[in-house]
């Protein structure tokens, strides 16, 4: 079943995503989203090249990539500040990280946190970064802010550049 915020968060891949050089797809489950990229996953079902946990050191050398995919990970991650440090290494500088992080979404799986906009600006302060709030839709909102300010924010979408 396609979502709000999978429709939506998949249309901003298509326009905003541009993987380039040497590309990492961290927890990719079963999907390919970049035939260029090495992807790694914790779950060996998922058939993916590399089978690691993005929480611990990997056997790949620092700097080692260009780009880093992480769609709908980090909420997953007991320990995502230990694995965006991992990141972190992988990525050379001046290369791209994007992400996308759901918040006022269902629970889906294990899931261990929920990232507001400033928390992801602190996680990414050695960054450039953008971040996209995908709002929900009009009805919600309509509903939403008979009684509040601020939109609804099904999740985020996030470029952040390497230093």
């Amino acid at each position: 079943m396609k979502t709000y915020w999978r429709r939506r968060r998949n249309r901003l891949l298509r326009r905003r995503v541009h993987p380039v050089g040497a590309v990492l797809d961290v927890g990719s489950g079963w999907r390919v989203f970049s035939p260029q990229a090495i992807r790694l996953d914790i779950n060996p079902a998922n058939k993916p090249d590399v089978v690691a946990d993005i929480q611990q050191p990997t056997s790949f050398p620092a700097g080692h990539f260009d780009t880093v995919l992480m769609f709908d990970v980090l909420e997953h991650i007991e320990n995502p500040h230990r694995a965006l440090d991992e990141v972190k290494r992988l990525l050379k500088p001046g290369g791209v990280l994007y992400m996308t992080i759901p918040f006022c979404y269902p629970r889906h799986g294990v899931e261990y946190y929920r990232f507001s906009d400033l928390a992801l600006r602190k996680m990414l302060a050695e960054f450039e970064t953008e971040i996209v709030p995908v709002i929900k839709s009009k009805f919600w909102n309509f509903v939403w802010n008979y009684s509040r300010q601020d939109p609804l924010v099904e999740g985020y979408f996030v470029r952040a550049k390497k230093r």
